[in-house]
């Protein structure tokens, strides 16, 4: 089981910002801090407002409690600024500075931090990947290193579709996945030195087909041949469908199909010899 959380500048960050993936175990070991410091937090505040009640809002806060408190000012501090929760972090900077003498004063401080720091937690968002989705999610090289070399323009939209499977989002793999066999198509009209304007793709493999019924016939010819037929077939299974509203909307097995099915098809350009 993994989550995907965000990196670099700590949870409160934003998921727009390097998200990565931690296993469920690095999460609960990443989140034990806090639980630590609620517990203790709930704990000194609980004693804190038995004894104001008890003895007035005036009474001293014993040393062995201020010291308690002042430590757990420090926890919270710590914790707080490595991940990025600003706000109860600085709230615990300021109490810190100010000596506690009074179980009313500890109270109040104690009040204002367990509501910022629930609020701030609050506001995180934590992504479960499944296990068998993990290997897609920002991976290079999805479709093997020959492909990349091949067709380096392609690396981020590979991995942008693979990224989009694991996130669920079928819709969003298959439009990168169609930008990675445009980036074919181009490649073939290179060979060909078929003029490439962006139009739709039946234009172009029109004039593909018409290019190569002037070329002698050969395996060449024949690999040509298979490869255009193919665009064709993709342009009606894939490009047509992810670009018009559909009342079929692209689900996580049909994604997953046009991933191994594009990906096996540049393998085979890439063997045929053809790049940018």
């Amino acid at each position: 089981m993994v989550f995907l959380k965000p990196s670099s500048s700590g949870l409160g960050s934003g998921l727009h910002r390097c998200p990565v993936l931690i296993s469920l175990m690095e999460m609960l070991r990443n989140y034990l801090p806090f639980y630590q410091i609620a517990r203790q937090l709930q704990e000194l505040l609980g004693h804190a407002t038995l004894l104001k009640g008890s003895y007035g809002s005036a009474s001293k806060i014993s040393e062995s409690r201020a010291e308690d408190y002042n430590n757990l000012l420090a926890e919270i501090q710590k914790a707080c600024e490595k991940h990025g929760l600003s706000h109860t972090a600085e709230l615990a900077r300021r109490a810190a500075q100010r000596e506690a003498t009074t179980y009313d004063h500890v109270y109040h401080s104690l009040t204002h931090l367990n509501d910022s720091l629930t609020s701030e937690l609050e506001r995180e968002a934590i992504f479960r990947i499944a296990p068998e989705q993990k290997g897609y999610y920002e991976e290079d090289n999805l479709f093997g290193r020959e492909v990349a070399a091949a067709f380096p323009s392609c690396a981020r939209d590979i991995r942008n579709a693979g990224s989009c499977y694991a996130l669920e989002q079928p819709d969003g793999c298959v439009h990168h996945l169609m930008m990675v066999l445009e980036r074919g198509l181009r490649a073939l009209v290179a060979k060909l030195s078929v003029p490439y304007q962006r139009t739709n793709w039946q234009d172009i493999i029109n004039k593909i087909k018409h290019e190569l019924n002037t070329m002698p016939r050969g395996p060449q010819r024949d690999f040509y041949l298979a490869v255009n037929a193919q665009f064709g077939f993709l342009k009606d299974a894939y490009r047509n469908h992810s670009e018009h509203a559909h009342d079929d909307p692209y689900d996580m097995p049909k994604a997953l199909s046009i991933f191994n099915h594009v990906k096996a098809f540049m393998q085979e350009l890439e063997k045929g010899g053809l790049k940018e």
